[in-house]
């Protein structure tokens, strides 16, 4: 079970006030960090609330805009959950209404396909409607709100291999979305915000631990490979950062992985 942590001043809220504190990076040894139940998510929450710190963006060309074909696998089902949550949070930074009500709607036609719809129900309603309004401070609380529901009736229903799945679907949305904006906006100080090598680690152990039925075809081959691919870019040269070279990389293996997830 992935046993991440969550710095606690980095709530919802944080995002839209451009929240000065951000981590400059995650590292799961920081004494600092506080573990919040068996299995949180710190993307996209302290994904967005570092990017804060590379200024403006356009965040309108990261907005999701795919159409989602389902099949019976729950395992695929379980990761494009974690994305659509991850594209919502870009979708809440770009401040495009119809892109997070179509990320609400999409959060409630996967839950359901997982057997959790009536759970997250009135998240996704909520979302959808304070998204019409503009109310982004809410909008965003009901995103996180929507991954924890989720989480926690997994956690009910004994899917925890689901659970695991969900984290690596936020942790690569939200990574495919940082590795975009450097890779357009290059900078060594933003770089480091890439520097994930412990949370790669766990994640490939984590995935690797998965028992075999959910993690079963060349899609999941596909994640483990570019694992530990990303393992070995994720690593900083003597000043602390990661080469612009790597950042394309990174950007490149993520955005593949995402498009194999959704086109699978």
């Amino acid at each position: 079970m992935i046993k991440y942590c969550l710095i606690g001043a980095l709530l919802a809220g944080g995002l839209q006030t451009g929240f000065a504190q951000g981590p400059e990076r995650i590292n799961l040894s920081d004494p600092n960090l506080v573990v919040v139940d068996d299995s949180v998510i710190p993307i996209p929450l302290e994904i967005f609330a570092s990017l804060d710190k590379l200024g403006a963006q356009n965040w309108a060309s990261q907005v999701g805009k795919r159409d989602i074909v389902l099949d019976t696998n729950r395992s695929r089902t379980a990761m494009l959950f974690g994305l659509i949550v991850s594209d919502g949070f870009i979708a809440v930074q770009a401040e495009d209404k119809e892109g997070v009500k179509r990320m609400g709607r999409e959060v409630l036609r996967l839950a359901s396909t997982l057997g959790i719809g009536s759970s997250v129900e009135g998240h996704a309603n909520s979302i959808i409607t304070h998204a019409g309004h503009g109310e982004w401070d809410v909008v965003r609380k009901e995103l996180d709100r929507t991954r924890q529901t989720a989480v926690n009736q997994m956690k009910e229903m004994r899917d925890e291999d689901l659970v695991d799945l969900v984290s690596l679907g936020g942790w690569l949305g939200g990574t495919q979305a940082l590795a975009a904006v450097l890779r357009e906006n290059y900078t060594t100080e933003g770089s480091d915000l890439l520097n994930q090598i412990d949370l790669v680690k766990q994640l490939k152990t984590d995935f690797n631990s998965l028992p075999k039925r959910a993690r079963r075809g060349e899609l999941f081959s596909q994640v483990e490979k570019t694992l530990t691919h990303l393992e070995s870019l994720m690593i900083s040269d003597s000043s602390g950062a990661i080469s612009e070279g790597k950042v394309i990389e990174i950007s490149l293996s993520t955005r593949n992985l995402v498009n194999a997830i959704y086109e699978s």
